[in-house]
């Protein structure tokens, strides 16, 4: 008999965790598991997943959409309910007391958060004792779960996130075609980022590095890829710095690398990151990445050899490094060629044999609980 798991995550907007979840829902062998997906709120711009999807429709904050979880349990006699991002975490966490599902806590960076973040904390450490398992998607994760959420490490097990080989394919793109639909001409030297605008992901510290570099080589082209609240304020930030003709907003893409074939240099400036799936990404796609030193990045990003670790992070360093890459053709060729390669273990495999192996493992704890 088919185990059932209900993913449960706060909305399925393009983002890091949405992705996660689309790709153990369509990927996971439908054979031995039945996935539902539930999000607990509508978003405009929601990521189609080929499985059954279930929204529930709630606004933003909801302090009772716990009994909705637990009445979907019971319809859908769920076995497992795997939680994704904060306010699902703690809601499954609640739900867990009017149903007999086994509940895993899956962080994704929420940990690292302040503001909300250390609301999430409290009630995290409070309701520990409410998860049968967390799922930490990188060593640096599952330590702030231990440290600040107060979870055992035996309860915790990393997976990391993974990616869409196929898709992030290089010859399937046009490079020139790319830069062309950017209005970029084709001997520039495009840096780019990919994530969401918010100040934790760090563009600001690029745009203000932009401003530097294009002082020196007028060459240097700047594509931001993403949404977010920051978006207006990074804007007029180019604005002041007079970098308009230089720093393109794509905006939301559907997909990235369609626009990523353009770059040669990736920054990924984070100011807390748990993994970095942008990051394992471009480095499939042969695209060098300087990135901070922070959380989960300094696990996929080695410095010297799959990509460039910033002593500091301040718009000074981020210049310094991509200066350094530009003007050096060799050290972009050996840095794509061991990415590329390292990328290649993200592929999904061992992680979707990872993940059915703890839901196999927990819904026969479930069915035999002396066990």
């Amino acid at each position: 008999m088919k185990i059932r798991v209900l993913h449960v995550i706060d909305h399925l907007g393009y983002g890091g965790a949405p992705f996660v979840v689309k790709n153990i829902a369509e990927r996971i062998d439908a054979g031995r598991i039945e996935t539902f997906v539930c999000a607990l709120r509508t978003n405009p711009e929601a990521l189609p997943i080929k499985t059954t999807l279930i929204n529930l429709g709630y606004p933003k904050y909801n302090p009772f959409v716990f009994f909705a979880i637990a009445g979907l349990c019971r319809e859908h006699k769920i076995d497992i309910v795997h939680a994704h991002l904060q306010k699902s975490i703690i809601s499954c966490l609640l739900a867990s007391f009017f149903c007999d599902a086994r509940i895993i806590v899956h962080e994704h960076g929420p940990i690292f958060r302040g503001g909300t973040g250390l609301i999430f904390r409290l009630l995290l450490r409070v309701l520990v004792s409410r998860a049968t398992l967390a799922i930490a998607n990188s060593q640096a994760a599952k330590t702030a779960l231990v440290r600040r959420a107060g979870f055992d490490e035996g309860s915790i097990r990393i997976v990391s996130n993974f990616i869409d080989l196929a898709q992030l394919d290089r010859r399937l793109y046009d490079r020139n075609k790319a830069r062309e639909a950017l209005g970029i001409a084709g001997d520039s030297i495009v840096v780019g980022f990919v994530g969401r605008l918010d100040p934790c992901k760090g563009a600001d510290l690029l745009v203000n590095a932009a401003a530097i570099l294009c002082k020196d080589d007028n060459r240097y082209r700047f594509v931001i890829v993403g949404e977010g609240a920051q978006r207006r304020r990074l804007q007029e930030l180019t604005v002041r710095l007079g970098l308009r003709e230089k720093i393109v907003f794509t905006g939301l893409c559907r997909n990235t690398a369609e626009v990523m074939i353009a770059f040669d240099v990736a920054v990924v400036p984070s100011r807390r990151e748990a993994f970095g799936i942008a990051a394992v990404e471009m480095m499939l796609m042969r695209i060098p990445v300087i990135a901070s030193a922070v959380g989960g990045l300094v696990e996929v990003v080695r410095h010297g050899e799959t990509g460039i670790l910033l002593d500091e992070l301040s718009p000074n360093a981020i210049a310094y490094a991509v200066d350094k890459l530009a003007r050096d053709g060799s050290l972009r060729e050996s840095l794509a060629d061991k990415a590329e390669e390292f990328s290649r273990k993200f592929d999904g495999r061992e992680q979707l044999k990872q993940l059915t192996e703890i839901y196999e493992e927990y819904a026969r704890r479930r069915a035999n609980p002396i066990q």
